[in-house]
């Protein structure tokens, strides 16, 4: 163990981990991130090696489920199995899985090769990054769950043709990922094909069937170079376009009314449009008539562009403006706050 996080190699450093439950293991780890390295099976020649990552949100639990089944399983591979079991802090906290990241942290998921390394977090960061950049990757997968309905799909942060086979076997549907927000998965795209996967809502059980039948088609790939132009592509690819936040001054809530504590409140049910059309002139919101804009609408470039997509009619009610594909559609204040509302997003030809 580092001071920062568990470092461990081979199953026979987990074995005592892997006899217990999900939860014991979680325990176990004492609330430190978790770095394993299960080495190549002896007959592989010059092995390289893919990375699988979980638990970057504390309360995204469907690919930590996944994860922990695999290395329960006990199989070696012709590649070194690298495992990051992340934010265990915030998984363990207030009962099991209650919070994306805790009040005295940062988002883990945002501190990805992005100096300087200040805070313990970073350092963790760039410890683990280090080691995994010297580990000739050819491929890595994060495994997240979304906080609305969305459909499984993943999320691309280089395209590549590389990039496009690995997604292809992870889901149909592809977002290329337009942030720079620092992401494990942005860190490591400059050494190999790197994708998001996202498991749909979290604590279902089709979440967790879903994830591993993705590490089961990722570990059992005999690579991902393509050679010409056979390589495979997701069914359906868009690209983020814009992202929305709610100013930081407005208080609001989802789908209750608006009284004296309330400056906004969001339409219920929005979350069912991800991935799908939200029409033109469609109400999303209300605030007190007059009131001023309390959404906030920024393209890839940070350029406001909120009211080329909203506008407050004279009764109160939030409009769009335009048919806008939202993405990531959230349902909780505290999920708002911490990354955003929704994104928007556009087919790629």
């Amino acid at each position: 163990m580092t001071e920062l996080y568990h470092r461990f190699d081979g199953y026979d450093d987990l074995k005592a981990l892997l006899d217990g439950s999900d939860e014991d293991l979680l325990v176990a780890l004492a609330g430190k991130p978790a770095l394993i390295r299960i080495p190549a099976a002896e007959t592989a020649a010059r092995p390289r090696a893919r990375l699988m990552a979980c638990l970057m949100h504390g309360n995204e639990p469907s690919g930590y489920r996944a994860v922990v089944e695999v290395l329960r399983r006990g199989h070696r591979f012709p590649f070194d199995l690298w495992v990051l079991i992340g934010n265990v802090r915030a998984g363990t906290q207030d009962g099991w899985y209650a919070h994306r990241y805790l009040d005295d942290q940062e988002d883990f998921n945002r501190v990805w090769d992005s100096a300087p390394a200040t805070t313990r977090m970073r350092r963790c960061a760039q410890s683990i990054l280090e080691e995994l950049r010297a580990s000739d990757l050819e491929a890595a997968i994060d495994l997240h769950n979304n906080s609305g309905q969305n459909p499984f799909y993943a999320i691309l942060p280089q395209p590549s043709p590389e990039g496009l086979r690995l997604a292809a076997l992870c889901a149909d549907t592809l977002l290329q990922w337009n942030l720079r927000a620092h992401t494990l998965m942005e860190a490591l795209s400059d050494r190999c094909p790197t994708v998001a996967v996202e498991c749909g809502l979290p604590h279902l059980p089709e979440g967790t069937e879903y994830a591993t039948g993705v590490l089961d088609r990722y570990l059992g790939a005999d690579g991902f170079a393509v050679r010409g132009d056979a390589g495979a592509r997701p069914g359906r690819i868009v690209e983020t376009l814009h992202r929305v936040t709610v100013r930081p001054e407005v208080t609001f809530a989802f789908g209750e009314e608006l009284d004296e504590r309330t400056d906004l409140v969001i339409a219920p049910g929005l979350d069912s449009y991800n991935f799908g059309t939200l029409p033109a002139g469609h109400t999303i919101g209300h605030i007190d008539p007059g009131a001023a804009m309390p959404l906030v609408a920024e393209d890839m470039a940070g350029r406001d562009v909120t009211w080329q997509l909203f506008r407050a009619a004279a009764d109160g009610r939030l409009v769009v403006t335009e048919d806008v594909t939202p993405v990531m559609m959230t349902t909780t204040v505290v999920q708002t706050r911490r990354d955003c509302l929704f994104y928007t997003a556009g087919r790629v030809d």
